[in-house]
């Protein structure tokens, strides 16, 4: 008794190694399609959207200046008027920005200032 299968082998194997090409194939796609995908977010490219340094310094100074309403130490309130004084707009952008809305300038504000913050402890 002899038992003929090789055609059903060989007709797996080529399937197999179909599927093996295909997957290929889509790897190398993934690949392509995810370089493109880096090469384009590597660029910055400001909107219109983006705040200018006239409107992050005017957002930043009025930050400072609710700050200073509050019940801040001696000390801590003569440390922000002295970075409200040397503030650079231009150094805090380039550092933190850009910006695209004010809790952005504000968030920034925040890590840039939170050292200098010490209230008077309630009594």
């Amino acid at each position: 008794m002899e038992i003929k299968g090789t055609s059903a082998y060989t007709s797996a194997s080529k399937i197999a190694q179909d599927d093996e090409k295909q997957k290929e194939q889509e790897l190398a796609q993934e690949k392509e399609t995810a370089q493109i995908s880096k090469d384009e977010n590597d660029t910055a490219e400001f909107s219109r959207t983006d705040f200018d340094e006239a409107d992050v310094e005017e957002k930043a100074r009025n930050y400072l200046q609710n700050i200073l309403i509050g019940n801040l130490t001696e000390e801590s309130q003569a440390l922000i008027e002295q970075y409200l004084a040397e503030f650079d707009v231009a150094k805090f952008i380039r550092m933190y920005g850009p910006f695209t809305s004010a809790s952005e300038i504000s968030a920034a504000m925040y890590a840039a200032t939170a050292g200098l913050i010490k209230y008077q402890e309630e009594e």
